[in-house]
Formats: C-alpha cells, sequence, structure tokens
C-alpha cells in the first residue's frame, strides 16, 4: 500500500526516516495540486 507524506520538512535525514518507516512518496508544502497529482499518480501506477 503507498504511503504519502505530506509535511513541512524537507531534511533529507527525515526523508529517510520516513523512507525506512515504509513512505513511497514525499510532498512538501507548500505545494501545488498538480504536484500532488503527479505523485499520487506515480504511486498508483507503481
Amino acid at each position: 500500500m503507498p504511503i504519502l507524506f505530506l509535511s513541512t520538512e524537507s531534511d533529507a535525514g527525515i526523508k529517510q526516516q520516513a523512507k525506512a518507516a515504509g513512505a513511497t512518496g514525499w510532498i512538501t508544502k507548500p505545494f501545488k495540486p498538480e504536484q500532488l497529482l503527479a505523485v499520487v499518480g506515480k504511486l498508483v501506477r507503481a
């Protein structure tokens, strides 16, 4: 099951921790709706 993190954090170490915990995608706020749709589309097709 895809897990998408939506956060204000952009630190590479925190992203790595999220990936180790099972995250399959990451979006940093603020974001554009098109960006969210693109990432969700990739996760759904994966």
